[in-house]
């Protein structure tokens, strides 16, 4: 979802070509990704213990992998 949105806004900012929106994009992906890594991993984690650290083991942060599992 993150991720969607950040192209989405770079989409925009490329379509309008508007540095400002893309700024914003950037903003936006920078905020996000502290988001994810200093409250919704960690809370992940807690509520879910191992199962949650298998999943990041197989799983990349953002961007998917083309290899099977």
């Amino acid at each position: 979802m993150y991720l969607g949105a950040g192209l989405a806004l770079a989409g925009a900012a490329l379509f309008y070509e508007s540095w400002a929106l893309l700024g914003y994009c950037a903003a936006f992906v920078f905020v996000t990704h502290l988001f994810v890594v200093a409250y919704e991993e960690p809370t992940l984690r807690s509520a879910f213990g191992a199962s949650y650290a298998r999943y990041c083991e197989r799983v990349q942060r953002w961007w998917p992998s083309r290899q099977a599992h």
